[in-house]
């Protein structure tokens, strides 16, 4: 019994005497604040430094720790072994992340209460340049009841922090609720509100609510701005397959405002509708019947592909800085390039009609033909834009006569032409060349072709067009024509 008692008398001095160590000497704390450290930080999968544990008048205690060495966390209240109740404030002047580091200013306070198997976490304060509260109940293995509201804060930061790209920047305010959160399972929602005064030179507001059921999200975003409404409805997002869904309306009062956005001068008004579906790569498919017809279009990967169908060509080319030279119902393709930023145009038009234009001026002036009087059935449209730069050929034919723009080259950095024409209209046969100011075009007609055709319509007054042709055939025949021909137009072409 005696070796017993001394057993037991030398135990409890041996404990004795490493409490003391462990809770009196500034090495023995150390032992239990890097013991507490590596425990928190194995838990919580953060590096956390414990720098001091006050217990002096437990169970009331204060502990110090700085978390990722960035953010000093203090917990000051009543501890014991089955439930604390302590208040703690967070402060410091950086967030970081698995993805960023962040200069930040943050100064949160907050409560932890309750058993440590039910610990429920409430706190507010101010981070990332705005308000910040939440709240939730945190169990061993899932967190329930999660509210999270912030207010005015930097999208650009907060987005960032999550890994994001930055796209619209401004002041945003946040709502999160979950009812419940575990490893692999989450069900609750989040909206997010953002207002940018200066988006590419217009002011805009974002509107987007995503609801959450575990890997199955459903969402819709608003986009507004002064001429612009985007609504993305019906979205659906499956998180294991990566898929996404959704619908779309675009209404722009007059594209024009939004050059600083666009990078282009467009003109009037555009209304579109769709579908825009993510499935390894970005696809927009929808329809629009903004200038008559209908135009079909599908945006994916590099290219924008736009089927029209009896679509105003007048209407259409009102998007663009370049005056219409007619007005027809189009039908073929569009294909615009993103990468390489080069646009291939192959259309068939019918009812074509010229439109008012210095050409249209001259070629009456010079000719006594109006053009304006002809419509083409039989007629087609190729071109490709690049650099600013525009080539192409316009054909236009019915059964009497046609008009053919070819070798066409504008240049809209510039607002200039460079075209040839050849046209038969109205009794009249001739070629010419536009050239000069886009808005002011100059045009020179090369008279040979029009007084050999007015010379051999005189001949076949005269003579018939069997005597004409035969003349023709005659040894220097018509060679003494061509001179004939030539002399004249020169001599007209002095005058004009």
């Amino acid at each position: 019994m005696r070796i017993f008692l001394y057993y037991f008398i030398f135990i409890l001095t041996l404990i004795s005497l490493g409490l003391s160590y462990l809770l009196y000497t500034s090495f023995g704390n150390r032992h239990i604040y890097d013991f507490a450290s590596y425990k928190l930080s194995q838990k919580a999968d953060l590096h956390i430094e414990v720098k001091s544990i006050n217990i002096h008048e437990y169970p009331q205690v204060i502990v110090e720790m700085n978390v990722e060495r960035k953010a000093k966390l203090i917990f000051t209240g009543e501890l014991n072994y089955t439930d604390l109740d302590m208040d703690y404030t967070m402060t410091s002047e950086c967030i970081a992340s698995d993805v960023c580091k962040i200069d930040d200013n943050i100064d949160v306070k907050g409560n932890v209460k309750g058993p440590y198997s039910r610990l429920a976490i409430t706190g507010e304060g101010k981070a990332l340049d705005g308000k910040v509260q939440y709240s939730a109940i945190k169990f061993t293995d899932k967190a329930e009841d999660i509210h999270i509201t912030m207010q005015e804060v930097n999208s650009s930061k907060l987005l960032t922090l999550l890994g994001q790209e930055a796209i619209i920047k401004g002041k945003a305010d946040v709502t999160v609720a979950f009812e419940m959160m575990d490893k692999d399972n989450k069900q609750g929602s989040l909206t997010y509100d953002v207002r940018d005064n200066n988006f590419s030179g217009i002011p805009l507001n974002l509107h987007t609510k995503v609801d959450i059921d575990n890997m199955q999200q459903t969402f819709i975003i608003d986009i507004t701005a002064p001429y612009l409404k985007l609504n993305i409805s019906k979205g659906t997002y499956d998180q294991e397959k990566k898929l996404a869904k959704a619908f779309y309306i675009l209404d722009i009062k007059d594209i024009g405002k939004l050059e600083t956005l666009l990078g282009y001068k467009y003109i009037g008004p555009f209304y579109t509708m769709g579908e825009i579906v993510y499935d390894k790569y970005l696809s927009i498919g929808g329809l629009s019947k903004s200038f008559g017809g209908m135009i079909d279009y599908i945006f994916e990967k590099d290219g924008l592909t736009v089927k029209l169908m009896d679509v105003s060509f007048k209407d259409f080319m009102s998007l663009f800085p370049f005056p219409p030279m007619i007005d027809a119902d189009t039908t073929g393709h569009i294909y615009y390039n993103f990468r390489q930023e080069t646009l291939v145009v192959n259309t068939k038009l019918k009812n074509a009609k010229f439109a008012p234009s210095s050409l249209v001026d001259t070629v009456r002036e010079k000719s006594g033909v109006n053009m304006l009087k002809e419509t083409f059935d039989d007629s087609l449209l190729e071109a490709t834009y690049h650099d600013s730069l525009l080539y192409g050929d316009l054909k236009l034919a019915n059964e009497k006569s046609y008009f053919y723009l070819t070798n066409v080259k504008m240049d809209s950095e510039k607002n200039i032409i460079n075209a040839y024409f050849d046209f038969k209209m109205q009794r009249q046969e001739f070629t010419g060349k536009v050239y000069g100011l886009l808005d002011d075009p100059d045009v020179d007609l090369d008279m040979h072709k029009l007084i050999k055709y007015q010379m051999d319509k005189q001949l076949d007054a005269i003579m018939g067009k069997k005597s004409r042709k035969l003349m023709e055939k005659i040894p220097m025949g018509n060679a003494a024509k061509s001179m004939a021909v030539g002399m004249a137009a020169g001599f007209v072409g002095m005058f004009f």
